[in-house]
């Protein structure tokens, strides 16, 4: 449009269209063209010129409806494979010069680059840069985190190197930094390094911008986010609000994004620590008295300055209780009323038997939920394999055959008459844990053959038999009052008799 103006300014103060053309670097036919336009509106070199302004936007309405200034053959060209190119570009790693090209390849368009890009940027709006808008916030407002690679370092504890991140949190009003070297990603590490950053700045954000980590948001969304429970809690209990941000958008939290190759280049290159407690212990030093004394180049001011005298009174204190990391963990109640978590062993009442449950355990007690229902406590052992049982969690008939201890037994066989105590106390007489189920299963009959143990049980003791097979079948088959009767012992013949030993043949010989 500057070329169009000056081309008609200079031709009303009487320039030859020779001179034109030199002056401007334009063609003769450019400059005539550009002179049939100015006819067009009515201007001439007798007549006053249009003010600048006025005149640019006839032209550019005059321009418009006639759909360009001049004739544009290489453009209809390229229009003609319109609907090819749009396929074309659906493909993310095509480009405008391989437009270009493959134009010329299939279809022997000879056209230049600059008019491909041209027609690109117009009818799909390919290769215009994407407009953005910055989002300050306010002091004490947000803050960002992120984990970045960071190389090996040496792990002191297994005396070898190991790879290593570096935790970032950086401030978005001071852009102060906190930053801490670790070895893994996991949960317990995760809730650390929050702890830790928000002991550093002596405060916490409102809000806390993340990335869709595992540790921080279990199901991403960029409406309903589903976070870790104890992510969760730790959100609950320093009263900040965690944001994650769009999944693959780094650019939403860009102010962090840019601080993880920062701590690569200042921090670590042409540094090497000892180990990686030296390395932490570099690092706070550095984000508070290095980079923090660094003129920040968008915020124009020192960040570990502005913290101080701008945003350190707009943070939450920090709240009395200290923060205990929970251990969160979905559990399936097992049909012996139990569920494992974390080595060790927690009752259930029998109606959560094959239930899916979600248990949380801290350093003192282990708590069960079902649908965000608390449903059980238990203190929380940290011995592997040990059993936490309330017994009330059994049902009565199981809860029964627990309590049958042997003096539950010499109590209950009491309760039938004092032969049945009598013979649970003779078979309880010698190895009475390992007659104890006998025991059991004894009493058992006796509740189902009631009035019938007793007289089964005086018979037992006249004749010695304490086995369960015998006194079980005395009870099924009735015959309790004809073993009371004492049986006549049947003749023995000449051939018997000869066998016969008095009893004291068989008394053992007691050493003098």
């Amino acid at each position: 449009m500057n070329e169009v103006v000056e081309t008609i300014y200079q031709w009303h103060t009487g320039m030859k269209i020779h001179h034109i053309s030199l002056s401007l670097g334009l063609d003769r036919k450019t400059v005539r063209k550009y002179l049939g336009m100015a006819r067009s509106l009515g201007v001439t070199r007798e007549g006053p010129l249009p003010d600048e302004e006025i005149l640019a936007g006839r032209l550019k309405n005059l321009m418009t409806e006639k759909g360009a200034c001049y004739d544009k053959p290489a453009i209809h060209l390229i229009a003609q494979h319109h609907n090819e190119i749009q396929t074309w570009l659906t493909d993310k790693d095509m480009t405008g010069k391989q437009v270009w090209r493959l134009l010329k390849e299939i279809h022997g368009i000879e056209v230049s680059y600059t008019t491909i890009k041209r027609y690109l940027r117009k009818e799909f709006a390919f290769g215009r840069p994407k407009v953005t808008i910055r989002m300050e916030t306010s002091p004490g407002e947000e803050a960002q985190v992120d984990f970045g690679y960071m190389g090996l370092m040496y792990d002191p504890g297994m005396q070898k190197k190991r790879r290593t991140w570096a935790f970032i949190m950086t401030l978005s009003y001071s852009r102060h930094k906190f930053v801490r070297f670790v070895f893994r990603q996991d949960i317990d590490t995760w809730l650390d390094c929050h702890e830790r950053a928000f002991a550093f700045f002596g405060g916490v954000p409102q809000r806390i911008i993340l990335d869709n980590l595992k540790s921080g948001v279990i199901k991403p969304d960029i409406y309903d986010p589903t976070l870790n429970r104890a992510y969760a809690d730790m959100e609950r209990h320093f009263g900040f609000v965690a944001d994650p941000a769009r999944v693959r958008t780094p650019k939403h939290k860009g102010k962090v994004e840019r601080a993880v190759p920062i701590v690569r280049k200042h921090l670590l290159a042409g540094r090497i620590f000892c180990d990686i407690h030296e390395a932490n212990s570099r690092a706070l030093a550095w984000c508070k008295d290095e980079i923090g004394m660094e003129v920040h180049g968008t915020t124009k001011k020192k960040p570990y300055d502005a913290f101080t005298n701008e945003e350190k009174m707009h943070v939450k204190p920090l709240p009395d209780a200290p923060f205990e990391h929970p251990l969160w963990k979905q559990c399936t109640v097992h049909p012996d009323h139990h569920i494992v978590f974390d080595t060790s062993y927690y009752s259930l009442p029998t109606r959560y038997i094959g239930n899916k449950v979600w248990v949380k355990g801290t350093k003192k007690i282990v708590e069960i939920f079902v649908d965000h229902e608390r449903i059980k406590i238990h203190p929380r052992s940290h011995a592997p394999g040990h059993w936490v049982t309330d017994q009330s969690d059994y049902p009565p008939e199981k809860l029964a055959f627990l309590m049958s201890t042997p003096t539950w037994c010499r109590k209950k066989a009491a309760e039938f008459g004092p032969c049945t105590e009598a013979l649970i106390t003779a078979i309880l007489k010698e190895n009475a844990m390992r007659n104890l189920r006998k025991v059991q299963a004894i009493l058992r009959l006796g509740e189902k053959f009631p009035g019938e143990l007793e007289k089964v049980a005086e018979r037992a003791l006249s004749f010695g038999n304490t086995r369960y097979k015998s006194i079980k079948t005395m009870l099924e088959q009735g015959v309790s009052e004809a073993y009371r009767e004492v049986r006549p012992s049947a003749p023995l013949s000449e051939m018997g008799q000869r066998f016969l030993r008095h009893p004291a043949y068989f008394a053992q010989e007691v050493a003098p």
